[in-house]
């Protein structure tokens, strides 16, 4: 992911009184309801800037996660905790090519872009299509080959896939294609939120020859609050239940 004309424009403030997070395009004059902070302060090298109501704020760089999460929504996006968990299982690295179905608002396409060498990503929905276009304009990533079109009528004719991710309701319409394409030993990995999608899933996978099912997998992330004598779980912070991760390996 090539974000170094963006990083020259977005920073990340953090009021020191309320913690809140702001993002500013240093190009323009910030305002909130904490005050307000000229564009020329926003230029500056300072860690800590003050709004014209003295309000202290900490100043960062935008990293590539926050530009990532700041992207235009449509879908909901893949949240990083699942995220993460797939690239670690996966060993997805600089040489992966990888293979998208259901690229929803651009999440994970943009995230994977990051760490692989080429992403392809198939999107059936015009508006979906044009949205997961803008974000990756936005992002400046250069590697991701974005197609309006399904999956299922291309399968047979992609090549040496290191990964394939399938963000759909019925996978099993590109299971059961010729995944000659897919690399042997390397992942299939689908994304299903219902359990029933994962029944209807491994039954199908445990009746064919040609794949291995190795995995489900569900990712729980709680947030924390430590503050001088207080330590527990932050309300309403808590991230239940997104979706299974279902991992298959091509034999």
């Amino acid at each position: 992911m090539n974000l170094n004309n963006n990083k020259s424009k977005i920073k990340i403030l953090i009021s020191k009184k309320t913690g809140k997070t702001y993002y500013s395009d240093i190009l323009k004059d910030f305002h909130c309801k904490e005050g307000f902070i000229k564009k020329e302060d926003l230029s500056s090298n300072e860690r800590i800037i003050y709004s014209n109501i003295n309000r202290e704020f900490l100043m960062f760089e935008a990293s590539n996660y926050d530009y990532a999460l700041k992207i235009k929504r449509g879908p909901q996006i893949i949240l990083p905790k699942d995220l993460g968990y797939i690239i670690s299982r996966t060993r997805v690295n600089k040489e992966f090519k990888i293979v998208e179905a259901g690229g929803g608002s651009g999440g994970a396409t943009s995230f994977f872009a990051g760490i692989a060498k080429k992403v392809h990503t198939y999107e059936i929905i015009k508006e979906n299509y044009e949205l997961i276009k803008k974000n990756l304009e936005y992002l400046k990533i250069k590697n991701v080959k974005l197609t309006k079109g399904d999956l299922t009528e291309h399968i047979e004719k992609e090549k040496d896939i290191d990964l394939l991710f399938l963000d759909m309701p019925d996978p099993k319409i590109i299971l059961e294609k010729n995944l000659s394409g897919i690399k042997n030993g390397h992942y299939i990995v689908c994304y299903l939120p219902s359990i029933s999608q994962i029944s209807d899933l491994v039954n199908f996978i445990e009746s064919v020859e040609y794949l291995y099912f190795e995995e489900i997998s569900e990712i729980i992330l709680r947030h924390w609050k430590i503050n001088s004598r207080i330590s527990r779980p932050e309300h309403r912070k808590e991230i239940d239940h997104t979706a299974f991760l279902v991992f298959i390996r091509k034999i």
